[in-house]
């Protein structure tokens, strides 16, 4: 078997998502964000997770989507140039024509996403909790040196990058921790690997090896080519399992659910711009 390092090549979609800890808070933002972030009926109870609005879903968390209609104001931090701004907003806007909702690019006032960058992980808020996040402090980042190569030209992976960063804005979560994915990881060698670029045992649990309980979740089935679906190797799992996604965009399911989470209604919270 090759060693970690060689291993690292493997894995050029690394993100950890975030969620506020204070899950009163968050979800007191979510309720006051939408309404409809309200909590459906378990599968084990007597109504129907189907009688709530919006049940067709990628596997998400029932309470952090924006509202419908909504304009996000975008910032970015430390006011980069536009090679490095553009081509990051060129990628997310990719998700704008299956959503009823708008970007809108900021560089004063309040915002409610702020990107930063760094040189180690991509990260983002998952929904709605970006709005607990204070004024002037990041709700995502992105690594850098995964965007861009030599003389500030963007990689071939960007757009998968951003495209899955914005989907956590969005509020969905990672694919691979579905509960019918079933990936036969191999701990160890994962473990190893991820501890190497500065991955925690919380971490990597809550990244790659938790699995969500489907009964918390209105969540489309299982999709192996979503963008919200890490690259897994074979070599980092035991048998024969792999899924590589790598240069893939929006999968025709990531299109069809967020089009159903934020669908084109009359009843908008905000008026469009």
């Amino acid at each position: 078997m090759p060693n970690n390092s060689s291993l690292t090549l493997r894995l050029p979609l690394l993100c950890s998502m975030r969620a506020i800890d204070d899950h009163q808070a968050s979800y007191a933002a979510a309720i006051k964000e939408n309404p409809d972030n309200a909590p459906f009926a378990r599968s084990d109870e007597s109504t129907s997770p189907c009688e709530h609005a919006g049940n067709a879903r990628l596997l998400v968390a029932f309470s952090k989507y924006w509202a419908r209609g909504r304009t996000l104001r975008i910032e970015f931090l430390r006011n980069p140039p536009d090679v490095i701004t553009q081509p990051i907003m060129d990628a997310a806007n990719k998700w704008l024509p299956h959503v009823n909702l708008k970007f809108k690019m900021v560089t004063d006032g309040p915002s409610d996403i702020r990107i930063g960058l760094n040189e180690h992980l991509n990260w983002s808020e998952q929904g709605t909790d970006a709005l607990l996040i204070p004024q002037g402090m990041p709700t995502m980042e992105f690594n850098a040196q995964d965007l861009f190569g030599p003389g500030i030209k963007p990689l071939p992976e960007l757009e998968r990058i951003v495209l899955h960063e914005f989907g956590h804005m969005l509020g969905a979560v990672h694919e691979h921790q579905h509960p019918e994915a079933n990936i036969p990881w191999n701990e160890p060698v994962l473990t190893a690997l991820l501890k190497q670029v500065g991955y925690s045992d919380e971490l990597i649990r809550k990244n790659f090896l938790d699995r969500y309980e489907g009964a918390d979740f209105n969540h489309s089935p299982y999709d192996r080519d979503s963008i919200m679906h890490f690259d897994v190797p074979n070599l980092l799992t035991l048998g024969d399992f792999e899924v590589i996604n790598t240069g893939k965009g929006l999968s025709p399911r990531d299109i069809q659910v967020m089009a159903a989470v934020y669908p084109d209604r009359s009843n908008s919270k905000f008026e469009k711009p």
